[in-house]
């Protein structure tokens, strides 16, 4: 009879805490591409237009800098909505970056948030509005994501890397506890050998028992996992949103939970395959 009982407590808790920071790990990076796609869809069609000063007087016609801005954007097409940022809302977009006291001092522009159905307008409103003052700004929010889609990219990489690394920690682990294993049950296995035992007889033992072990631990890391996400959901919903309520685990997609769930089920499976072909080697050399 094999004794490996007392591998049990030492790859249990291993395979738990690498089926715990895969499991991290790959939501971590579900949650970072699902707030940029969001973010992407409610910003890409989104333009901004700074106007400093904008009660100031335009010589031409006497309107002010904003009242002509509002008129070349009516008469413009391709132009959905146009809307007036209030300076409340201003103060909220810039509070993270200045002190409320060095606020009230700054004379703020207007901004004026304008939704375009079509990008071939941008070209005629830059040079319309750079006509009437050269100093406002159109800031294109599309242009924006070439940046933060290399960043996100490079975050997913990361998450990529790291489940890389877990598994290579994960399969290091399950042939440790094989070798170990296979000194603690030496006389054992010599005696079955003698008995007629195969090789592979003695490894479906050792895959059994890693089997049973790697199930608990992954059931068991995957109820973590799962706390954690619902814990941290609120704190995602924060960082990525500010005060807009969104679910972020309800948007996941079928694919994301199909993928979810085959890491806590893959790492019992990873080490059935990783014991067999270690127990086989290492008795092959032994003899």
């Amino acid at each position: 009879m094999l004794r490996l009982k007392g591998s049990r407590f030492f790859l249990g808790w291993i395979m738990t805490t690498m089926v715990y920071l895969a499991l991290m790990a790959v939501g971590s990076s579900f949650f970072s591409t699902l707030s940029f796609d969001k973010w992407k869809s409610a910003t890409r069609d989104l333009v901004t237009i700074h106007v400093p000063d904008p009660n100031q007087r335009i010589e031409s016609n006497n309107d002010t800098r904003l009242d002509a801005v509002l008129k070349i954007l009516r008469t413009l097409p391709n132009i959905e909505n146009i809307t007036i940022l209030e300076k409340n809302d201003i103060e909220k977009l810039i509070s993270p970056l200045a002190e409320t006291d060095i606020l009230k001092n700054i004379l703020l522009p207007a901004l004026v948030e304008i939704r375009i159905n079509n990008r071939e307008v941008l070209p005629n409103l830059q040079s319309s509005l750079k006509n009437l003052a050269p100093d406002i700004f159109v800031e294109n929010h599309a242009e924006l994501f070439l940046l933060d889609s290399k960043v996100f990219l490079g975050a997913e990489k990361l998450f990529v890397a790291i489940v890389g690394l877990i598994t290579m920690v994960a399969i290091i682990s399950i042939i440790f506890a094989v070798f170990t294993g296979l000194s603690v049950n030496k006389e054992v296995i010599q005696v079955m050998h003698l008995m007629g035992a195969k090789n592979g007889f003695i490894a479906r033992a050792f895959q059994k028992h890693v089997f049973i072990v790697l199930s608990f631990s992954s059931i068991f890391g995957a109820c973590l996992a799962a706390g954690t996400f619902f814990i941290l959901d609120n704190l995602f919903k924060v960082a990525f949103f500010g005060d807009i309520e969104i679910d972020l685990l309800t948007q996941f997609d079928l694919w994301n939970w199909i993928t979810l769930i085959m890491v806590p089920i893959s790492y019992p499976l990873l080490g059935v395959l990783v014991t067999g072909i270690s127990v086989v080697i290492l008795l092959k050399n032994h003899n």
